[in-house]
């Protein structure tokens, strides 16, 4: 199934959403949240595309019910090779100018999010646009992430994935999600992002809703993915010769990197502003560990 053709004048922001199977996955009660939200925020200068993974399970005939009546919203369902990959073949097939990543399972935090985040794009022009994230418990409780900043950018993701607006033309030159990394893919590409001195600003309201499935992450896992991409981003840094992925995985673990790996980060000339800002406060937290003797790693 492929998208129809393009009418009318291009959108500012397009949402992608990624799906594979979800009724097989038992996720029928919980999609058509993504669907409904949409269809609330009323932006028209929005639109919604869901880039199916070429489903087998009739998730495409019940998404097509879904999006029946549903204004400025696209199915496209074609192989792909996983997640970011789906999420790159999205954008390809986005018109807006910048695009926002929105999962099958969760929505956005509220009805005017995407229409106040029009008025800001439009009159700024950043290259990307970053704001919180609400989580909310099966029992209706609510808690919003508080812990943003680019700063934190080289000892975990600065923001949720799901929370920023990126325009569509730096994703393309970034070469979008590297596939190789099947977790982390997002992390990465916010590290070139931040890396490559591009211009970010901040919302004060938060972005997306995530809902709490009661599922514990897999750290171990997502600490191997982050290594092996810290792993190649530090390759010609002479403090990480002797380093493997074992090393990098607990850098992870314990939440800051080795102070003299940053250290050369700062004596670097070339190294950009952000990432120079980054090197700082990793290197005043880790410094502020080694002398915390009561933690354990």
């Amino acid at each position: 199934m492929s998208a129809p053709s393009e009418t009318g004048d291009a959108p500012l922001i397009s949402v992608i959403t990624a799906t594979w199977n979800l009724l097989s996955q038992g996720r029928q009660d919980t999609f058509p949240r993504v669907i409904e939200c949409m269809a609330r925020q009323n932006c028209d200068s929005s639109e919604h595309i869901i880039q199916d993974g070429a489903s087998t399970d009739g998730t495409v005939k019940f998404t097509q019910d879904l999006i029946a009546d549903a204004p400025r919203t696209r199915l496209i369902s074609e192989p792909d090779q996983g997640l970011y990959d789906a999420m790159n073949r999205g954008v390809k097939a986005a018109r807006g100018e910048y695009v926002l990543f929105l999962n099958s399972d969760d929505s956005l935090a509220a009805d005017d999010v995407l229409n106040r985040a029009a008025e800001r794009l439009t009159a700024t022009h950043p290259d990307y646009l970053f704001g919180s994230t609400l989580h909310r418990s099966a029992d209706g409780g609510e808690k919003m992430e508080k812990r943003m900043s680019v700063k934190a950018i080289l000892q975990r993701m600065p923001f949720c994935h799901n929370s920023v607006f990126l325009r569509r033309d730096v994703f393309q030159e970034l070469g979008g999600h590297d596939t190789q990394f099947r977790i982390a893919a997002d992390y990465d590409l916010m590290l070139r992002l931040v890396a490559g001195g591009y211009r970010g600003e901040r919302m004060d309201e938060p972005i997306s809703l995530f809902w709490d499935r009661g599922e514990t992450s897999d750290q171990q896992a997502t600490g191997q993915d982050y290594a092996r991409v810290w792993q190649r981003f530090f390759a010609d840094y002479r403090a990480a010769q002797g380093l493997d992925l074992d090393d990098f995985a607990e850098f992870y673990r314990r939440g800051h990197m080795p102070a003299n790996l940053l250290i050369e980060v700062l004596r670097r000339p070339e190294t950009p502003l952000p990432i120079r800002r980054a090197a700082k406060h990793g290197l005043a937290k880790s410094l502020r560990r080694s002398v915390q003797f009561w933690r354990r790693y």
